[in-house]
């Protein structure tokens, strides 16, 4: 299994991260605190749900989400421009081989018929209510509500993922 591309949005220290592998060794530098690990981890947690060892929806905490995402979220809110909660969203493209061919499809953010897995976390519709009355009032909003989001581990094929049902093993 070759991973070709990871597309990430508002993953820690990544707001936006498009980036293609070449076949074979790949090195990954820059300066300290610049996402490489960043990377690396968000790459894991697309491919096994987990973080820290533990199912991902056990690891939830509002500093997932990139710092300045959250900081136009709030600023929005409180400048009465309300807008969507930041989301995370992981895409990880994998190379056409048979031992991924379940995971082929074009639910992915390009639409385009491929293997892969996402993962997003985002805001749970269940809890539109609690999330509109902790929005309420702006100047009291200093954090986005991780209570309330939900965990969508999906295959391009549009199949819910688990640890049981990924086909890919990692190291």
């Amino acid at each position: 299994m070759a991973i070709q591309r990871v597309v990430i949005k508002n993953y820690r220290a990544l707001k936006t991260a498009d980036v293609v592998f070449n076949e074979g060794v790949n090195v990954v530098v820059g300066d300290n605190e610049a996402g490489k690990s960043t990377l690396l981890e968000a790459i894991n947690l697309a491919l096994r749900g987990q973080l820290n060892r533990r199912a991902i929806q056990y690891e939830l905490h509002p500093f997932l989400i990139n710092v300045d995402a959250v900081s136009q979220f709030i600023e929005a809110h409180r400048q009465g421009n309300p807008t969507a909660p930041p989301e995370i969203s992981i895409e990880v493209f994998l190379a056409d081989t048979p031992d991924v061919a379940a995971l082929r499809g074009s639910n992915n953010s390009e639409k385009a018929d491929a293997c892969g897995v996402s993962l997003s976390i985002r805001l749970d519709e269940a809890f539109q209510a609690e999330f509109a009355s902790y929005v309420a009032n702006p100047a009291a909003l200093n954090s986005v509500p991780i209570e309330y989001y939900k965990v969508v581990w999906e295959s391009f094929a549009g199949a819910s993922l688990s640890v049981q049902s990924m086909p890919l093993k990692t190291a």
